[in-house]
């Protein structure tokens, strides 16, 4: 009897470290690098910042989204909205911006997600320039 307990806590044991292993194996195999995810997500956003200029986005948000008298300032949106939001903008629009569901392609509007949601700093316009009344 002795010997039949010992077997059957070895094949238990056997069976544990099998499963193991085999969590490990399929872990490692599932690891996505971040330099890949990265450089992935850097050219959606280079191709944002195309299709920002492209579409006309800087008629009414200014060049880099730094915000005119006719669209507001988009330097620190990624810190405000979440990614939806930002989709959810661009494609129905809201406030005082036009839809542009119909007229961007869903990648399009994708890009132009990335491209917004990486800006997270506010961007400081200079004071202006006050000239001076000397004589």
């Amino acid at each position: 009897m002795t010997g039949g307990r010992v077997s059957v806590r070895s094949a238990v044991g056997r069976s544990l470290l099998a499963g193991a292993a085999v969590c490990l194996v399929v872990a490692s195999c599932s690891f996505s690098p971040t330099p890949t995810a990265h450089a992935a997500s850097k050219a959606v956003r280079e191709q944002g910042a195309a299709v920002f200029h492209e579409k006309g986005c800087e008629h009414c948000h200014g060049v880099d989204g730094v915000g005119t008298d006719k669209g507001p300032d988009l330097s620190g949106v990624g810190r405000r909205l979440h990614k939806p939001e930002i989709a959810k903008q661009i494609h129905d629009g809201g406030k005082q911006m036009p839809a542009f569901g119909d007229a961007l392609t869903n990648d399009e509007v994708q890009q132009l997600v990335e491209y917004l949601a990486a800006k997270k700093k506010k961007v400081r316009k200079p004071a202006p320039v006050i000239a001076s009344s000397k004589s």
